[in-house]
């Protein structure tokens, strides 16, 4: 018994310094671990909810070949818009942005280009030319587009002023609410036909101008063979040709690339 006594009041062997530090950073090890495991967590939480709520990321505008901004700033705006105006679903995110890369360049022109000449023979001016990434045209619309938006600038330059103060809301306004046809905006109009080229060119002739008989536009839609002229600018059916929308070839490009990252 009194050896036993005396050996359990022997004092504890100390730890050298050594042993501390290696202790202390094999517990710094573990919280860093564990901190960067929940980090992980929570950004695939955020990356969910992300993708659940918002259309489209800067990566896949940057995969698109987008030349306009892409800050974060810019793609959140761009994803509140997609949202106000209901541009959500798979062939209409793939139409819009089809359609806003050649009417801008991809970004590259919030105004259309060309002289006082090309203006007129379209039927409007310099101020009053396509504005914004949609190119929304004509002074009539483009008012009809800032009362929307309860903007009461009635300045000579409409253009320039949609150009600079609604680049994306004037395009997403022209897609969902402005523009009618295909009955009742190419936005509805797309999520309800589908994502095929016939159903885009249907809402390339809405914003272009509409040069095909309503019978040949529907019956194209609707799955008739048709042919395209090799240098793109006339269609065929039914023994009836008409025009194809302006740079109907870019189009059908910029559709397909657009159909691989949103359709």
């Amino acid at each position: 018994m009194a050896n036993q006594k005396v050996a359990a009041n022997k004092p504890k062997a100390r730890m050298s310094k050594a042993q501390k530090k290696r202790i202390l950073q094999q517990r710094r090890r573990k919280l860093l671990m564990g901190c960067g495991a929940v980090l992980m967590l929570v950004l695939l939480i955020v990356s969910l909810i992300w993708q659940a709520h918002y259309p489209i990321t800067a990566s896949e505008l940057r995969e698109f070949g987008w030349r306009g901004s892409t800050s974060l700033s810019e793609i959140f705006e761009l994803n509140h818009l997609l949202r106000q105006y209901h541009i959500t679903s798979k062939p209409s995110l793939t139409m819009f942005f089809a359609t806003v890369a050649s009417e801008s360049g991809k970004g590259d022109h919030l105004l259309e280009v060309g002289d006082d000449a090309y203006y007129a023979q379209h039927g409007y001016s310099v101020h009053d030319r396509g504005a914004g990434y949609l190119q929304i045209t004509h002074r009539t619309e483009q008012l009809a587009f800032l009362q929307a938006m309860g903007d009461d600038f009635n300045g000579e330059d409409t253009a320039s002023y949609i150009a600079e103060h609604y680049p994306w809301e004037s395009a997403c306004w022209e897609w969902s609410v402005g523009k009618t046809a295909p009955e009742p905006n190419p936005n509805e109009y797309a999520k309800e036909k589908g994502n095929t080229a016939e159903v885009f060119l249907a809402t390339q002739y809405a914003i272009n101008g509409w040069t095909i008989e309503d019978d040949m536009l529907r019956a194209i839609v609707q799955g008739a063979e048709y042919t395209v002229s090799e240098d793109g600018k006339t269609i065929a059916v039914n023994g009836q040709t008409a025009p194809t929308p302006i740079n109907w070839p870019e189009r059908l490009a910029c559709y397909e690339q657009a159909k691989a990252i949103w359709g």
